[in-house]
């Protein structure tokens, strides 16, 4: 029988992880972007540096969120009608996958944006901030793709969750499918390129509106309930 309490705070869960980023998004504002000249990507690192490690350690409050979430949406998904073919396995795994990213992604931002303006830029540090901006983008963007399919697809087979959120989860899926193919615009400046607004608007956006949509259903389902009141009177 499943633990609705469970799966529902498994929803509240993914409303925080949600909120989190949009935090983490707001003090990554100060973020230099790739065509800029070291010496002045250090400065503006110097200037805006307190919010934007704090933008990187909130990855550990929303990686903890996140699988929770995971958790729960694994229970709820597998608890559905029909014989199960691993789907919600597999979107737990990618789900694994993507905090695992993030959390190097987030241990790389730290390592570049600790340092004083001058190692930064002298020291190899540019680098590891260029690899930042590709561990978090570019192809960053498959474990998340592959995980909406999962999840959506799953969904759809069992109708586990209302059909307009399996589609959502579709699109949100392609969009992210459509974010790893940053990485073949080398110009800096090009809306579609790593680090630029494109990865984030195809990737990121329609990702986060299918979580909190998800949420929603989970914090909703009386599934549970409806199992034990079942289970009580038999």
């Amino acid at each position: 029988m499943e633990n609705v309490h469970a799966e529902r705070s498994a929803g509240w869960s993914v409303l925080c992880y949600v909120g989190v980023l949009v935090i983490a998004t707001l003090l990554n504002n100060g973020m230099p972007s790739m065509d800029v000249r070291p010496a002045t990507a250090a400065l503006l690192i110097d200037a805006h540096r307190f919010g934007l490690l704090l933008g990187a350690w909130l990855t550990f409050p929303a990686a903890a969120f996140f699988l929770w979430f995971l958790v729960g949406l694994r229970s709820y998904l597998s608890h559905a009608q029909g014989r199960q073919e691993g789907l919600p396995t597999l979107a737990m795994i990618a789900g694994v996958v993507m905090v695992a990213g993030s959390l190097l992604a987030a241990a790389i931002e730290s390592a570049a944006l600790y340092a004083a303006p001058d190692m930064f830029a002298h020291n190899g540090l540019v680098g590891a901030y260029d690899v930042f901006v590709f561990t978090q983008g570019g192809l960053g963007y498959a474990a998340v793709s592959i995980f909406l399919f999962a999840a959506a697809h799953s969904m759809r087979r069992h109708e586990s969750a209302p059909g307009w959120l399996a589609a959502l989860g579709y699109v949100a899926s392609f969009g992210a499918a459509i974010a790893t193919l940053s990485i073949f615009f080398t110009t800096t400046y090009s809306f579609m390129a790593p680090g630029q607004l494109g990865p984030g608007v195809f990737g990121a956006v329609p990702a986060a509106i299918w979580l909190v949509c998800t949420g929603v259903v989970l914090i909703q389902s009386r599934r549970g309930a409806a199992s034990a009141s079942t289970s009580a009177a038999s």
